[in-house]
This record gives structure tokens, sequence and C-alpha cells, in this order.
């Protein structure tokens, strides 16, 4: 049979393993961008739905209503309960 030869184990470090020569010193360069971009988004969470989630909504005013006409062009009607009121009163003289 033939010789073999067990193989040599190297010396250094393993796949994931810290070396020996390497201190805790700092963070990890990677940490730093994710770290970053969690505050930013949190930032963005809070400024996009937080903040007009508590906001007072804004009391908008109806300035008038709009009509279209037989002719197919609009009018803009201030007081829109003046029609109703019209038809109810020709409706009480019998006049509809």
């Amino acid at each position: 049979m033939g010789l073999r030869q067990p193989a040599r184990l190297s010396t250094g470090t393993g796949y994931g393993l810290p070396s020996e020569g390497v201190t805790d010193g700092g963070a990890p360069s990677a940490l730093l961008p994710l770290l970053l971009l969690f505050v930013v988004l949190a930032a963005a969470t809070v400024w996009f739905v937080a903040v007009p989630a508590f906001a007072k909504p804004v009391a908008a005013q109806q300035t008038c209503e709009v009509v279209v006409l037989k002719s197919g062009t609009t009018k803009c009607v201030k007081d829109p309960t003046h029609g109703k009121r019209t038809q109810r009163v020709l409706a009480s003289r019998g006049k509809h």
C-alpha cells in the first residue's frame, strides 16, 4: 500500500475566528453606516408618520359650490342652499 502522510494543519486562525493580533479597540467599520441608516429611517418615520398623525387638521372653508349649467359651462354658487329653498317655496305654492 501507499505511504500517505497526514495533512499538516496551518498555524493560522480558522475561518471566522479572530486572529491573535487583533484588539477590540473600536467598532467594526460596517457598523457605523448601519447605525446611521437606522437613525435616518427612525427620523423619517417620525417625520412622515407620527407628525402628520398628531397635527391638527386645517379647517378649509368652502367658498362656493360649482354647478354645471345646461350649456356645459360651470358657475360658482355662493349660497348652495339657495336652490333648495327656492324649490321648497315653489312646491309649497304648487308651481313645481
